[in-house]
């Protein structure tokens, strides 16, 4: 997808969410995650209201919590289809610096709202060492 500044869409990363009741099923809460990207085109403070330019950004995100599976994780669903949804969609994840991408957990684990799972930072460093992503302690 190309921007109307003549670059393509990009991303950081993806930020994760955990819920410990994410859906019901037969009455019985069962965990599971979210996941999204925001992403931007290749304008940075680069409008130019007299040609019509003005930059765009956006979101992608699961659209429910996902919960694991007897044989896959939740997590890995999650972001395995945002990668996959982003690529058809032309959304690059790249960093300046030449990192490789970052896997995010809202509120990097300190948000009342979010309160992630116990041992969420191996887990996502598990999730971002089969991607070749950085996450936390890895940067």
């Amino acid at each position: 997808m190309i921007s109307k500044t003549g670059g393509r869409y990009w991303s950081t990363g993806i930020t994760v969410t955990w819920s410990s009741r994410a859906h019901t099923i037969n009455g019985v809460p069962h965990s599971g995650w979210s996941a999204l990207l925001d992403f931007y085109d290749a304008g940075f403070v680069s409008d130019r209201a007299e040609h019509g330019e003005a930059s765009t950004q956006g979101t992608l995100r699961t659209r429910y919590y996902i919960r694991d599976s007897e044989n896959v994780s939740g997590l890995t669903v999650a972001v395995d289809n945002l990668i996959t949804d982003a690529e058809r969609l032309g959304i690059d994840f790249r960093l300046w610096d030449g990192r490789s991408p970052l896997l995010y957990y809202k509120g990097d684990g300190e948000d009342p709202e979010f309160v992630p799972p116990p041992n969420w930072r191996e887990t996502l460093r598990t999730e971002a060492d089969r991607l070749g992503w950085c996450t936390y302690d890895t940067v």
